[in-house]
């Protein structure tokens, strides 16, 4: 037997803006780019994609701010690395949520 689980509205809102996140090309191909490392800066990410600084940086920002991606700063360069334990707790979130409601 399945176990019902009960989430409440700031989880709800977290899978939310994590899946929302995700809805796009070019944000799952960056999170690609960290199965071979686990840390690039906005000009490492951008010289592997045909997209401008900016373009990449908009990108960023909003993996960012959904958690999907972790930043540090060191001098002027801003570092990025993948929030795996986040995302994938989020999705198992949904995924027994799923399990025990349908």
């Amino acid at each position: 037997m399945i176990k019902h689980i009960d989430i409440n509205e700031e989880q709800i809102e977290k899978i939310l803006d994590l899946l929302n996140a995700l809805n796009d090309q070019t944000r799952q191909k960056i999170i690609m780019i960290f199965q071979t490392q686990k840390e690039y800066c906005v000009n490492d990410i951008a010289k592997q994609f045909n997209l401008s600084r900016p373009t990449i940086s908009h990108h960023l920002n909003l993996m960012k701010r959904s958690k999907i991606l972790l930043a540090r700063k060191e001098g002027k360069e801003i570092y990025y690395s993948f929030n795996k334990e986040y995302v994938i707790g989020n999705l198992e979130l949904l995924i027994s949520y799923l399990r025990g409601c349908c």
